[in-house]
C-alpha cells in the first residue's frame, strides 16, 4: 500500500493488514518519482500525482486509486480502465469546506484585507482602505455541482442575486441550488463577483480566456478554488494590469507549485494562496479515512462504501458490497 496523503489514513490501512509505503516527498511526484514508489504497490491513496498512461503501465500491481477529494483531472481513468485499476474519489464534506473557503477570498480581497493586513505589519495606518460591498450584490457561480451549489447558499446569506452557469445541469436543477439558470455570457457581464467551481474538461480548459474576461464589469472580482486550467494565466494577467477587472482571488493555477518568479505573485489586485481550499483539519481527516475504506474494500473483493464514488464501476463487476 502506497500512501500519498498523509498519516490520517494510517489507522484504518494498518488495521486491515495493509503495509505502508510512503512517497518520496511531500507534493506532487513527477512520473519517474511516482513509478518508483509504485512497484509492488496495490493500492494509492491519491493526491494529485499524475497517473498516467505511462505510470500506469509500468505498475502491473496497481488495484486501485482512491483520490482524496473531488478532482481527477491527473488520472488518466480510460487507461486505468483498460488495466482493471478501479478509481475512487471521496467527495465527503469537501464541498462545503471549499464553499467556505471560496467565500473567504471573496470577502478578503472585497474588503482588501491582505492589503491592510501588511500595513498593519509594516507598522503603518491608513484613513481608509475603501474595498466593495458584498451584501445584495450580484454573483455568478460557474458550475453547479455541489461545491457551487454550497457557494450559492452561502450568498443567499449575503442577500446577493445568484446567477448559475452549468452546460451539464438541467435549468431545474440550477434553480434547485439556489441560482437563475444564465447563459456564460450573461453571466460574465451581470456579474460583481464570478467563481469558478467547473470540473476541468477539454471543453473547459481556457473556459475563462479574454473574451469572457472583456464581458465582465471592470470592478468584476473573479475568484477561482477549482482548478487553474480553467483560466488563461496570460489573459488574466493582461486584464489586472489593464484595469479591466476589478480583482482575481486565486487558490489553484496552471503550474503548481507555482513557480517563485511567476509574474502572477507581482500582479495588481491579485490575492493567491496555495491551492488550500480543501485543507481544514476535519475535512482531511475525513477525505483521507474515506479513501482508506474504499482501497481496502477493493483489495478485499468488496465495493467501495457508498460515500465514495467510483469512477469505472465496470472494473468491479459483480463485486459484493
Amino acid at each position: 500500500m502506497f500512501l500519498s496523503a498523509g498519516p490520517q489514513a494510517a489507522e484504518p490501512l494498518l488495521q486491515a493488514g495493509c503495509q505502508i509505503v510512503r512517497g518520496p516527498r511531500a507534493g506532487p511526484l513527477v512520473e519517474d518519482e511516482l513509478i518508483a514508489s509504485l512497484r509492488g504497490v496495490c493500492a494509492v491513496i491519491a493526491s494529485s500525482d499524475p497517473y498516467t498512461e505511462r505510470v500506469l503501465g509500468a505498475c502491473p500491481d496497481l488495484r486501485v486509486i482512491a483520490r482524496t477529494g473531488v478532482g481527477y483531472d491527473a488520472i488518466d481513468v480510460p487507461a486505468a480502465t483498460r488495466r482493471g485499476i478501479a478509481v475512487v474519489t471521496t467527495p465527503g464534506r469537501i464541498a462545503e469546506t471549499v464553499a467556505d473557503f471560496t467565500f473567504a477570498l471573496l470577502l478578503a480581497l472585497a474588503r482588501r484585507l491582505p492589503e491592510a493586513a501588511a500595513l498593519m505589519g509594516a507598522g503603518g495606518w491608513a484613513a481608509g482602505l475603501p474595498g466593495t460591498d458584498v451584501w445584495g450584490r450580484c454573483l455568478g457561480v460557474v458550475g453547479m455541482g455541489a461545491i457551487g451549489g454550497a457557494v450559492a447558499r452561502r450568498a443567499r446569506g449575503f442577500g446577493m442575486r445568484v446567477l448559475g452557469y452549468d452546460p451539464h445541469l438541467p435549468e431545474a436543477a440550477i434553480a434547485g441550488r439556489g441560482a437563475e439558470p444564465t447563459a456564460l455570457d450573461t453571466l460574465l457581464a451581470e456579474s460583481d463577483f464570478v467563481t469558478l467551481h467547473a470540473a476541468l474538461t477539454p471543453e473547459s480548459r481556457g473556459l475563462i480566456g479574454a473574451e469572457a474576461l472583456s464581458r465582465m464589469r471592470p470592478t468584476a472580482i473573479l475568484v477561482n478554488a477549482a482548478r487553474g486550467e480553467l483560466i488563461d494565466t496570460g489573459a488574466l494577467l493582461e486584464a489586472l494590469r489593464a484595469g479591466r477587472i476589478g480583482g482575481a482571488a486565486l487558490d489553484a493555477f496552471d503550474q503548481e507549485p507555482l513557480p517563485p518568479g511567476h509574474p502572477l505573485r507581482q500582479a495588481p489586485r491579485c490575492l493567491l494562496t496555495p491551492h488550500i481550499a480543501a485543507d481544514t483539519r476535519e475535512n482531511t481527516l475525513d477525505m483521507a479515512r474515506r479513501a482508506a475504506a474504499a482501497a481496502v474494500a477493493v483489495l478485499a473483493g468488496r465495493r467501495p462504501p457508498p460515500d465514495a464514488r467510483v469512477l469505472n464501476p465496470e472494473v468491479l463487476g459483480g463485486l459484493p458490497d
